[in-house]
């Protein structure tokens, strides 16, 4: 979709970046930071809306935020194999089938 955006010149807002969560369990990713950097590296996403569900987290995405520096091609690469195995079990969307 992120092609189809940048052709029509429609910005994009990355949403849910971690999943809820369920992408910093032990074994996926080991930070926010990963989970934002990855959703904010990506061609054509112009903003990012990331939760907190307690003061720390708050100032943890806040961090984040103020550190961002685009991944280079590798380490999106790392962040995607990554995740690549673990999609079915940090998946919150309902089956349409």
């Amino acid at each position: 979709m992120l092609p189809v955006a940048q052709e029509l010149n429609v910005g994009v807002i990355a949403m849910k970046v971690p999943a809820y969560g369920r992408l910093l369990k032990p074994g996926v990713l080991s930070s926010i930071t990963q989970a934002f950097g990855f959703s904010l590296s990506q061609p054509g996403v112009h903003s990012s809306i990331i939760a907190a569900d307690s003061p720390e987290q708050l100032r943890e995405n806040v961090a984040a935020a103020a550190a961002f520096q685009p991944l280079t091609a590798a380490e999106q690469g790392a962040i995607a194999a990554r995740v690549q195995n673990h999609w079915e079990d940090n998946s919150f969307y309902r089956a349409w089938t």
